[in-house]
């Protein structure tokens, strides 16, 4: 598509937002048609992507960086996912790829440390990111509640998309995207829902209530952690 030069109009903000039209497809009368998108202003980046943060953290051993969080930085304890995909379909860089992960979930204050051990060779971000001789954060993720309004945000302006996940509806509920030289770094979006509200919600309430003792609580997969004790425990208090 190419700009239109005859509309001028196109470029004056309405409601707060810059609207850029583009010549496309046929339009009305088999004139090139217009396909007009609202881009938001700069400052309305932070409202749309939220106030919650990850640090995402690709990991080779699994136990060895978890002992290392916990004895040596004295953050955890940690809830680990052995299991962390659970049936979802996952594309990497435009197809489908049989990703096998355990996640590790702690908190450093209000944002989330998310320990990531790729456990099949499968393509992935992960292990692009391990193969290129690095280990360490690897991406930095936000949890916006307008998951798919804030995905076209970034997309606008220069991100792109080489990582997904998706529901058995066929909705996306993961994106990462390779960002622009001044970023520098993955940027990872996932909506926040009410099921993930509440399991965060309680590894953040485990966290917070931690006596040093236990540093690993370690579950099959996000449903046997939610139907855990330990969980519910921290959760009522």
């Amino acid at each position: 598509m190419t700009r239109d030069p005859q509309d001028t109009s196109a470029e004056e903000p309405d409601g707060g937002n810059l609207h850029v039209r583009f010549r496309g497809g046929p339009g009305r009368d088999n004139r090139p048609g217009l396909l007009n998108i609202a881009i938001p202003p700069v400052g309305a980046l932070p409202k749309i992507l939220g106030t919650r943060m990850q640090l995402g953290i690709v990991v080779r051993n699994l136990d060895a960086a978890m002992a290392y969080w916990t004895g040596t930085l004295g953050v955890g304890p940690f809830v680990v996912f052995e299991k962390s995909v659970g049936g979802r379909k996952v594309t990497h860089r435009g197809c489908v790829t049989p990703l096998e992960t355990s996640l590790a979930f702690s908190y450093l204050g209000d944002i989330q440390i998310e320990l990531v051990c790729q456990t099949n060779d499968a393509p992935s971000p992960y292990k692009e990111f391990l193969d290129s001789g690095r280990e360490g954060l690897q991406h930095i993720g936000f949890w916006p509640e307008r998951f798919e309004e804030a995905c076209r945000v970034l997309e606008l302006r220069g991100f792109r998309e080489v990582f997904a996940m998706y529901l058995d509806d066929g909705s996306r509920n993961v994106a990462y995207y390779e960002t622009p030289p001044p970023v520098g770094f993955t940027v990872e979006l996932v909506p926040w829902t009410r099921a993930r509200a509440e399991y965060f919600g309680r590894i953040k309430l485990i966290v917070d209530g931690w006596d040093g003792k236990r540093t690993v609580l370690r579950y099959a997969d996000r449903a046997q952690f939610l139907a855990s004790h330990e969980g519910l425990r921290a959760a009522i208090l």
